[in-house]
């Protein structure tokens, strides 16, 4: 099988002597003997096509034209996966084609470690930048969300909500909108919100034990939550944690919140390569929640400090999350809710008792109080 390209690679390599060749083609060479004259061939020709018997100093023919299948033989099958799939210094790229990761993956490999303290650097600078301190509570925390920002958002949202519950909701001249709307306008003195257009809106939906108060001022009763407040001063206590949430600018804090949770669970599925909903779930059960009850404490001790200076009984807000806690039975553990356990918001209201009657002694309360008793049944002769 090797005659044939033996003699093409011979004529190539010396054209001078194709005749001698083609001869060679037409007929069998004879054997070597004593009385056999040898053909007029070069030495280099007559070396290698003459027998082993007759060249005592040969170079065996497999040195000179080695067999191409040969080069195979020695190497193991899984020496493939050590060179990485690689054919004469080529790596085949068909699998393993770096073109192929995504970008944010290429940028990470071939970043070099001042890159990353550049990134850190950054990433810290931003965070302090955006920090700023609760004015009634003082405590500090990341807000990249500006008030104007929040503003609209709040005008937005109020739009769904009255979408979403036309049809049931109470109109103004209703005797429930009217008592909210007076307990809400002895608070609005101790909420300073720039801006705040206060409306008031009682919701038919005795199922509902709910109310919510949107940055701009506009207020949202559930009539199912007012059974469980009880008198005025137990929806005072309502009213007094959620306007204390728009004090606080806590909606803008969850949306910042929100960038901090999607951002780190984006990059730790990218360089785990796993789905983003285990960072998320992981992310929000160590960072989002625990702030979104960090947040309703917050609520709750400045909304006592406002129904206390707006001489509200400030132990009617005990009473209220002790009714609370009978209606919410079956509620998740704390660390899977949003907001602390009733009986812990009892204790912590209990704490802040103190400091709540100096702020009622404050305000002059303790000087109408021997009036209250009897104008509130002449203006608040509507119970629930």
């Amino acid at each position: 099988m090797l005659r044939l390209p033996m003699r093409y690679t011979i004529s190539r390599s010396f054209p001078r002597l194709s005749t001698v060749s083609s001869s060679l083609s037409l007929r069998r060479i004879p054997p070597c003997t004593s009385n056999s004259t040898p053909l007029p061939l070069p030495r280099s020709i007559s070396t290698c096509l003459a027998p082993r018997s007759c060249v005592s100093h040969s170079i065996p023919f497999s040195h000179k034209f080695p067999r191409s299948s040969s080069s195979f033989r020695g190497r193991p099958f899984s020496s493939s996966a050590k060179r990485g799939y690689q054919y004469g210094g080529n790596q085949y790229r068909r699998f393993n084609d770096p073109r192929r990761e995504p970008l944010f993956i290429r940028l990470v490999k071939d970043a070099k470690p001042h890159h990353f303290v550049i990134i850190g650097l950054g990433i810290s600078g931003f965070y302090i930048y955006n920090t700023d301190t609760v004015e009634m509570t003082g405590r500090r925390r990341f807000n990249c969300v500006s008030a104007q920002r929040e503003l609209e958002m709040g005008r937005q949202s109020y739009l769904e909500v009255l979408n979403e519950n036309r049809g049931s909701i109470l109109p103004e001249h209703h005797p429930l909108t009217m008592q909210v709307n007076r307990v809400l306008q002895r608070l609005i003195p101790q909420a300073p919100i720039e801006g705040a257009d206060w409306r008031v809106h009682v919701i038919k939906d005795d199922s509902m034990l709910n109310a919510f108060v949107l940055p701009g001022g506009k207020v949202f009763v559930y009539t199912g939550i007012l059974p469980i407040c009880k008198d005025e001063d137990g929806l005072a206590a309502v009213l007094g944690h959620e306007i204390a949430h728009v004090v606080a600018h806590h909606p803008a804090e969850r949306m910042s919140n929100s960038f901090i949770t999607m951002g780190a669970a984006f990059l730790v599925s990218l360089l785990f390569d796993i789905s983003g909903h285990l960072p998320s779930l992981l992310m929000n059960l160590a960072y989002s929640l625990p702030n979104s009850r960090t947040q309703e404490a917050e609520a709750d001790e400045i909304g006592l400090m406002m129904m206390s200076k707006a001489c509200f009984n400030h132990e009617a807000a005990v009473e209220l999350w002790a009714r609370m806690q009978e209606a919410e039975k079956g509620a998740p553990p704390q660390f899977l809710s949003t907001h602390p356990s009733s009986y812990n918001r009892m204790e912590a209201i209990r704490g802040w008792s103190i400091k709540a009657e100096a702020a009622y002694e404050d305000s002059g309360c303790h000087a109408i109080g021997g009036f209250m008793p009897g104008f509130r049944q002449a203006a608040y002769h509507d119970r629930w």
